[in-house]
């Protein structure tokens, strides 16, 4: 199902799966492994009803049993899912849109929010300035840089023809550790905040990476 039949089925009320320093982007794909009981029971009801739920970043630093949500989070989709034999699940996670979510009542054990879809920029506003998207790619030539004199073995293909605020979602996905940098970009909405998002993060994840001499007046 799209985003547009998404929309259209009016499945606007979905469970909720608060994960500490986690982002899923849409059309990255995350595995899961659920072990407490009110999330297999949130599995099972996606299944047995419609395979979508919402995977929202919470700080590490939250404690106890229903900590804040972001307002921007992701929904997903259930492409694949394994159950072992003490109820416990396995499963594969496709980020489909963005959602502005706020928490509903629930009966279950698990939470739920009421999702808004958020569209995805297309054409020129997903673009942003040709030099703001060459200084990022800069920027990730000089981590792979740092990854392949450490292991030579590392690799990363930049996609073709893409356009900047998907490019961004896919440099996010795959080079930014920090739950907090992913959640930024993940709430950018515009091509050229997400760029920058993700331009400030690698200049933060490279200064903590390169030599003292080469740190962030060199990444500038």
């Amino acid at each position: 199902m799209s985003v547009d039949q998404l929309r259209d089925a009016l499945i606007t009320v979905m469970p909720v799966f608060p994960l500490p320093g986690a982002a899923l982007f849409p059309s990255q794909q995350m595995p899961l492994h659920i072990f407490e009981p009110r999330y297999r029971q949130m599995v099972r009801d996606a299944l047995d009803t419609q395979p979508y739920l919402v995977l929202a970043g919470i700080s590490d630093a939250q404690e106890g049993e229903n900590p804040a949500l972001p307002k921007i989070a992701t929904v997903g989709k259930i492409t694949a899912h394994h159950r072992l034999s003490d109820g416990r699940y396995n499963l594969i996670l496709e980020g489909i849109s963005r959602a502005q979510i706020r928490e509903e009542p629930s009966e279950r054990l698990y939470r739920r929010v009421h999702c808004t879809l958020l569209p995805e920029p297309v054409g020129e506003l997903a673009e942003c300035a040709p030099t703001d998207r060459m200084t990022m790619l800069s920027l990730v030539g000089r981590l792979m840089a740092l990854a392949r004199a450490r292991s030579p073995s590392v690799s990363f293909e930049i996609p073709e023809g893409i356009s900047a605020a998907k490019l961004s979602d896919f440099v996010a996905e795959r080079l930014l550790i920090d739950g907090s940098a992913r959640q930024r970009v993940l709430d950018a909405l515009n091509a050229p905040e997400r760029v920058l998002q993700v331009t400030q993060s690698l200049i933060e994840l490279l200064d903590e990476l390169a030599p003292r001499s080469e740190q962030v007046h060199r990444w500038s």
